[in-house]
């Protein structure tokens, strides 16, 4: 049964921009491909998507810290905070040795200033907190997704990388040992339990790509198959890629030449288009319980 586009219920088209450059950096202008991310997203609001843009530039991200490897339960995901218990913290925190902790304002304000700068500057005892809370609700929430990027010396960039591998916790984190501290014991027996499943947040959602490059787009194939192993449906005619040529040496005209190029334009806007018609003719049904992720 296909569920109705509603004002209650709109579909939303989630576009993620993964390029750290902006017009208020050294690069004096934002990337490209967050401009064709925009006339994708716009060209979808017209068709009657809700539309949200997430730019990983303006968040505060950390890596992940791999403890899937040791063992699978070991990534916990709490889907009321939409946070993965490596980064259980939104704001930053200052801790004491008797584990009181503080925000930064009350620990300014409640410890003397030697002891708040030593604080502050030791990684045991200060939590800058973390962002991609912000990117697990857009996801979990979105119909579909546009990935933009660039390609970054033949290889993705470095915000959709640690992006990527944050997914881990939506792809499969555990809800029922969300809180026990990392016990790993209990990570074990879960894991050796063969009636547990482990859920596939992103299964199911719609996405597409975005990607511009004087090297040849190497970053789309890769994050095809990242989204294809998460259950994610990709789009016929699914990526959008802009080629800057080398032909003005100061680069300067690269924005320009490329959004007038109609070609590159239309892929853009098919992408917004094509994205909602196939939510619109789907269950918007998501998520997966699997015995392996």
């Amino acid at each position: 049964m296909v569920k109705e586009m509603t004002k209650e219920n709109p579909i939303k088209i989630l576009g993620i921009s993964t390029a750290y450059r902006g017009k208020y950096e050294c690069a004096k202008e934002d990337p490209i491909s967050l401009e064709l991310l925009r006339i994708s997203l716009k060209e979808a609001k017209k068709y009657g998507a809700k539309i949200k843009l997430i730019n990983l530039r303006e968040l505060k991200i950390h890596p992940c810290k791999e403890c899937y490897s040791t063992c699978p339960a070991q990534c916990r995901f709490n889907e009321e905070l939409n946070m993965c218990d490596c980064y259980p913290r939104k704001s930053p925190r200052i801790f004491l040795e008797d584990g009181k902790n503080f925000s930064l304002e009350d620990a300014y304000n409640k410890l003397d200033k030697n002891t708040f700068l030593k604080k502050i500057q030791d990684k045991h005892f200060y939590d800058e907190g973390d962002d991609m809370w912000i990117v697990y609700q857009a996801m979990r929430e979105a119909d579909g997704i546009i990935f933009s990027s660039f390609t970054s010396f033949y290889s993705r960039p470095a915000l959709m990388q640690i992006m990527l591998s944050r997914l881990c916790a939506l792809d499969g984190g555990v809800e029922e040992l969300w809180g026990d501290g990392k016990n790993l014991n209990n990570s074990i027996r879960y894991a050796k339990d063969s009636s547990k499943l482990y859920k596939q947040r992103l299964y199911g959602k719609y996405t597409a790509f975005i990607n511009v490059s004087k090297e040849g787009d190497s970053v789309s194939p890769d994050l095809m198959k990242a989204c294809t192993m998460m259950g994610m449906r990709i789009i016929p005619a699914s990526v959008c890629y802009g080629v800057c040529w080398y032909i003005d040496k100061t680069h300067r005209k690269d924005k320009i030449s490329l959004l007038k190029d109609k070609y590159t334009l239309n892929l853009a806007k098919n992408i917004g288009k094509k994205l909602f018609d196939e939510i619109k003719h789907s269950d918007r049904k998501y998520g997966f319980y699997s015995a392996i992720v």
